[in-house]
């Protein structure tokens, strides 16, 4: 059988504006199993984003029961959240949100620097890292000094360095061009090969399509089922 990674169960998510309740998530439902590409496909406003960070939490849900590798997520302390998403969760954003005034190396050792890992082990882990993305010769870059494809390599080298259980993906090609698009997807086919379990928030179907599972959010609500060009 296999291992569940993600399991959501009736999660619901309001917020208050002005004097009214808007309901972001209607009673989501969501499994993601070890080793799973999945991608979360939904226009803007359609509750993706919001998904998004109750899955990495950044955010709780209002109701409902999300369990992140067997651990119960709902009444943890926010200590214990911080841990939780610099151990179990590698975040890969569309802006990249890299430190532009450190390296390539230094920007992957970030995560590291958290999880107390020793500074030699954090060094050799890094430029591990940035040899997988393809990156080792541009370790001392600075941002500024590397195309977006290879920002974005730099940013997916620094969410793997602490081993997470979940790749969080947001909209990880927006700020590329479509040739570095596929270059990114390609390298996340790879990852996923090799055990990773990805999870990408995205509005295009086309990069949708290179997940191995898509569910549909439109309206708060989640479905799976046969999708059709835009």
């Amino acid at each position: 059988m296999a291992e569940e990674i993600v399991s959501m169960r009736g999660i619901v998510k309001q917020y208050q504006v002005g004097g009214e309740i808007s309901t972001v998530l209607k009673g989501i439902d969501l499994t993601v199993e070890k080793g799973e590409f999945l991608a979360v496909l939904g226009p803007s406003g359609s509750g993706k984003s919001t998904l998004m960070n109750i899955i990495g939490c950044l955010d709780t849900p209002t109701s409902g029961e999300y369990y992140l590798s067997g651990m119960k997520i709902a009444n943890q302390s926010e200590q214990t959240l911080a841990h939780i998403r610099n151990k179990q969760i590698g975040f890969i954003f569309q802006s990249f949100f890299l430190l532009q005034r450190q390296s390539a190396l230094e920007n992957v050792k970030l995560p590291m620097m958290y999880a107390d890992i020793p500074e030699r082990e954090q060094e050799k882990r890094a430029l591990a890292m940035l040899e997988r993305v393809g990156l080792k010769e541009k370790a001392h870059y600075y941002p500024n000094q590397l195309s977006g494809g290879q920002q974005q390599r730099v940013a997916i080298a620094r969410a793997l360095g602490n081993n997470p259980a979940i790749l969080l993906a947001d909209e990880p090609t927006g700020a590329l061009d479509q040739k570095t698009g596929r270059q990114v997807m390609e390298l996340f086919h790879e990852l996923n090969d090799e055990g990773r379990t990805i999870i990408m928030i995205t509005h295009d179907i086309h990069i949708a399509r290179h997940a191995s599972r898509i569910v549909r959010i439109l309206d708060g609500n989640i479905g799976e089922g046969a999708l059709e060009d835009a």
